[in-house]
């Protein structure tokens, strides 16, 4: 039998018509949420198999995953099968083929196994599969959003037969889901590993940054306290964007004032062979004089602006943990906030430009604010612009007064890229809607913006926007002029 290809699915909307439908979505939210409380990975697909299972008499799924030779094919999740045959199906080789799940690992599509009986594929494994009530297979191979194949996602059923196209739907989105927990569960194991071996190097560097180490420290213990470990987790990625924009910043002023030391101590060497010898000149003198004095200048400038880089990035890392309100020059922070994104930023095309008064400084909660214009600016490079597109993204910041007297910023946001449907603006803010899922969007960074305006902020958030014509963010929220007073008791 010809083999279905992959369809492209882009949503669980699309999905409306199928007889799965309630299964699929309840099980995805509820596996989401599973993941995000941090159950283990196990108890997560099994849940999304399970729902899925409920939903159909006979069928029985399976998630299979490749070893990290990428060449053999393991169970990894099957509640509903019997033992021996996920005895059977271990350490399948996907070259040659012994399977229906081996068979779409190979052409990286839909294989159908109508007839076990009758697939040369099942010779081997025939036996197992009869005496456990198993005669047909359909097996969809899980692909990642960059391509890599991470394992298949297969229904068995206890009598022969082909896919109808809902089936096929059926499989094809619970593939993509499975792909998308999986990436997630890597992204947090990394995450962990990444965190320790961060911890491991503060703790070697000096007490200059012992206090940033202690918020580090502090902001993993609170992880497992918090309702959205990945929020948690777009936090940890700005942070480590941080200290790579400041590895790289702080390399030219370093080396710099390095070859000016390298240059000192060579005629210091032959000032001081010329002086012992007693063969020194005094124009030789006077020469190591204005040399000394140009290369100490050199190294002064360079290493006052490495201390303004550190305390700049020190200040941006600890704004992130911090819900103080402190005194910031708008201007200068949204600078800064763009230095700390020059990393992910140097492979898109985009220009910034400003209309926010050099003088304007206010009392607010800069973690919030740096956090905000982070996920604003990254929504714009990663769904607004093609790869190529030259785009513009414009910021202009006020003072507002509102009629009770209290100062409000307001902050308009801009960009001319491709622009959002009305149906994407009313569901903008829910958490896990995403129009790029397909390119693992995980639908959490304008929930996140929701949040830091109207939880955090007190302020409120307005979207326009339509099909081509960029989109416009108008956030307000209160601020304070002067240094706030502390409450007497």
């Amino acid at each position: 039998m010809k083999s279905h290809k992959v369809i492209n699915i882009r949503g669980a909307s699309n999905y409306t018509h199928l007889k799965r439908h309630n299964a699929i979505e309840s099980g995805r939210i509820n596996a989401l949420d599973m993941l995000v409380n941090g159950n283990p990975l196990e108890e997560v697909l099994s849940e999304l198999v399970s729902s899925l299972e409920s939903a159909t008499t006979g069928l029985k799924c399976l998630i299979s995953l490749l070893d990290s030779s990428r060449t053999v094919l393991n169970p990894f999740v099957g509640p509903s099968l019997p033992l021996p045959l996920l005895e059977a199906l271990k350490n399948q080789k996907v070259f040659p083929a012994a399977t229906t799940c081996a068979v779409a690992i190979g052409k990286r599509e839909l294989a159908v196994s109508e007839d076990i009986i009758q697939d040369p594929h099942w010779h081997e494994l025939q036996n197992v599969a009869i005496a456990c009530g198993i005669r047909c297979c359909w097996s969809q191979p899980i692909i990642s959003p960059n391509g890599e194949v991470f394992g298949t996602f297969s229904m068995f059923f206890p009598t022969s037969g082909v896919p109808e196209q809902d089936d096929i739907d059926s499989l094809t989105y619970e593939a993509q889901i499975v792909s998308i927990i999986l990436e997630r569960a890597n992204n947090i194991q990394q995450l962990k590993e990444t965190n320790a071996e961060l911890e491991r190097r503060v703790e070697e560097r000096t007490q200059e940054l012992t206090n940033t180490n202690h918020m580090l420290k502090k902001a993993l213990d609170q992880r497992n306290e918090v309702q959205n470990q990945l929020v948690e987790l777009e936090n940890m990625a700005a942070l480590g964007t941080m200290m790579s924009s400041l590895t790289h910043e702080i390399n030219t002023p370093t080396g710099v004032a390095i070859t000016a030391i390298s240059y000192l101590r060579s005629i210091l060497s032959k000032t001081t062979q010329a002086f012992q010898q007693e063969q020194l000149k005094r124009s030789e003198l006077e020469q190591f004089f204005a040399a000394t004095e140009e290369s100490v200048d050199i190294v002064e400038r360079n290493l006052i602006r490495s201390t303004q880089l550190i305390k700049t990035f020190k200040q941006l890392s600890l704004d992130q943990h911090s819900q103080e309100a402190r005194k910031i020059n708008l201007i200068s922070y949204v600078n800064e906030i763009l230095l700390t994104l020059k990393p992910r930023l140097k492979r898109s095309n985009q220009k910034f430009c400003f209309d926010i008064d050099p003088e304007l400084e206010v009392y607010s909660n800069p973690g919030a604010i740096s956090q905000l214009l982070i996920n604003l600016i990254m929504n714009s490079v990663q769904h607004g612009f093609d790869a190529k597109q030259i785009g513009h993204i414009f910021f202009k910041i006020r003072v507002i007064e509102q009629a009770i007297g209290q100062p409000m910023l307001e902050l308009i946001y801009k960009d001319n890229g491709c622009g959002m449907s009305e149906y994407t603006i009313e569901n903008l803010y829910k958490p896990f809607f995403t129009s790029a899922r397909h390119n693992g969007g995980s639908g959490l960074g304008m929930h996140i913006c929701y949040d830091i305006v109207v939880k955090v902020l007190a302020g409120h958030i307005d979207c326009k926007s339509k099909i081509g014509k960029g989109v416009e963010f108008t956030v307000t929220f209160p601020v304070s002029l002067d240094k706030p007073e502390l409450d007497s008791f």
